[in-house]
């Protein structure tokens, strides 16, 4: 279950973001697009003992979804301002890392999120502001779309050339499956 913005867990530095759900399944999704996203989490969720995950056993998360329904929050969609520039499509952890290193009072973060109209959600990155608001460089129609995610500290930032996803690269999800945030 989403832990509520309140909740303990967030990375020293970064306040917390409220969201417009407190919990999957004790909340009503604001929009289909969330309620897409819930469906994903839950099924995922729900999957896991089936699963065998038995290399996991005794880690503090036995996956990405375990690690994002502790930690994740709801970002609202919000247009780019106008000193944010678009950036190309299917480059999103590098377009985020980009844009927050560009604009410091905007956060590098990363989880699942929902394009207009899509009934998949995606492994995503994006960047959000002091008001919870998803700015995201990649998608430029927010209509619709939803976003939950973690905002990750500094040292946990995607690095070029690779530019890989924190939330999808081994080497850095491993660590943080095992011990948490």
């Amino acid at each position: 279950m989403l832990n509520p913005a309140r909740a303990t867990g967030v990375p020293a530095g970064i306040s917390p973001v409220p969201g417009p759900v407190d919990g999957v399944a004790s909340a009503r999704p604001a929009s289909p697009a969330e309620q897409v996203l819930v469906d994903f989490l839950e099924t995922h969720l729900a999957l896991q003992p089936h699963l065998g995950f038995d290399g996991t056993a005794g880690w503090k998360y036995r996956s990405v979804y375990d690690l994002v329904a502790a930690h994740g929050r709801w970002f609202t969609p919000a247009p780019l301002p106008a000193e944010v520039q678009p950036l190309p499509e299917r480059h999103c952890f590098a377009n985020a890392a980009a844009t927050e290193r560009e604009h410091p009072l905007l956060a590098y973060t990363e989880g699942f999120a929902v394009a207009t109209g899509s009934p998949v959600p995606t492994a995503h990155a994006w960047c959000t502001d002091s008001r919870g608001r998803a700015i995201d460089p990649t998608w430029s129609e927010l209509a619709g779309s939803a976003y939950l995610g973690i905002r990750l500290p500094a040292h946990l930032r995607p690095r070029a050339p690779r530019n890989w996803g924190v939330l999808e690269a081994p080497d850095s999800l491993y660590p943080l499956l095992r011990g948490g945030l």
